[in-house]
């Protein structure tokens, strides 16, 4: 049986034709990289670092840790059907807290509130649902982290021999760091520009606010379970008319057809 590795940031908005077509013949949308927000989130992370109290001061004590901002790999997991998988990817942020317990924070730039005074409650409830499952993965993937020095070596980015054996040392000792035990908290950090501080050149206030995520990995693996039988389908689902990948690829088969 096929050992699926999923990302946790591709169970949120997930369209089950483009996964099925993207995990299963490796075939996906071109995406652009923005540079900017790329250094913008790299900025969001070295800010919250250190003392937990600066995402909220109604957090336990604990101390907000950076997971090295590189991918790490799962051990072989198995969903509800008994089926195996693995995790890969890199969170945002992980908490040490004072009791032992770990937190799984992701920071997400995106709008939070209405400006006018307009109640936001439902469209970030709605927000909070669809990012739920990304930090229930960064949770899996954190508490049983590959470290199995045969196969950190077959996926180590280095070339020669004495290289792959220092990168997987190197690997090892950053999983020591990160690796966690018990989750005791999942949350988002919404960030938005708020205004701009100086006509003169262009210096933003950027406000934030925390937001806890229920910590339930039942339903989560409920979740994976549902996602796992897409991909492990004979063939392919419909193109979903609301997934802008799935109308793109559809009229230009038309366009073609029509020629």
């Amino acid at each position: 049986m096929k050992t699926y590795t999923i990302s946790p940031s591709e169970l949120s908005y997930v369209c089950d034709h483009c996964a099925y077509i993207g995990k299963n013949f490796n075939l996906y949308p071109k995406k652009i990289s923005a540079g900017v927000t790329q250094t913008l989130d790299s900025m969001e992370k070295d800010y919250f670092l250190g003392d937990v109290k600066k995402i909220d001061k109604n957090i336990k004590n604990g101390e907000t840790i950076d997971p090295f901002n590189i991918s790490f790999f799962s051990k072989i997991l198995k969903d509800n059907k008994n089926r195996p998988f693995r995790i890969k990817g890199k969170g945002d942020a992980i908490i040490d807290f004072e009791d032992g317990s770990s937190g799984i924070i992701d920071y997400k730039t995106s709008k939070f509130k209405e400006k006018n005074g307009k109640d936001y409650t439902k469209e970030l409830k709605k927000k909070v649902n669809e990012y739920a499952p990304q930090l229930h993965g960064y949770s899996l993937l954190y508490s049983n982290l590959e470290t199995d020095k045969k196969f950190l070596a077959e996926h180590s980015k280095a070339k020669k021999p004495d290289s792959i054996i220092k990168s997987v040392e190197e690997t090892l000792k950053k999983i020591k760091k990160i690796a966690i035990n018990k989750t005791s908290l999942l949350g988002l950090v919404f960030i938005y520009p708020e205004e701009l501080k100086n006509k003169d050149n262009i210096s933003i206030d950027f406000s934030f606010k925390f937001t806890e995520v229920k910590y339930d990995l039942k339903n989560f693996m409920k979740t994976l379970t549902k996602y796992l039988d897409v991909l492990h389908e004979d063939e392919p689902p419909e193109p979903n008319e609301e997934c802008e990948n799935c109308s793109y690829f559809v009229s230009a088969g038309r366009m073609a057809n029509e020629k």
